[in-house]
């Protein structure tokens, strides 16, 4: 399962990499790289930062609809 799929998706539509979204929170391509793969977390700081430059693109998202929903999709998705 893909992490943060919301903001995968919205770095997808405008051809982001992980080299520009960590400059976009003031961090290094393998910084942002491990927030992503969920080896370490995003602060803060860090969504704000994201939650913002998506606005300025007009992309109405919740920090919480980039961040949050897909882990708890995850944890309540019924076993097969």
């Amino acid at each position: 399962i893909k992490t943060f799929p919301e903001l995968r998706a919205i770095m997808a539509k405008y051809g982001l990499t992980f080299q520009q979204m960590g400059e976009v929170v003031g961090n290094t391509y393998q910084t942002f790289s491990k927030k992503i793969d969920a080896e370490s977390d995003f602060s803060f700081s860090d969504m704000f930062k994201i939650k913002d430059f998506f606005a300025s693109k007009n992309e109405d998202f919740s920090i919480d609809k980039i961040f949050f929903d897909w882990k708890f999709t995850i944890v309540n998705k019924p076993k097969e």
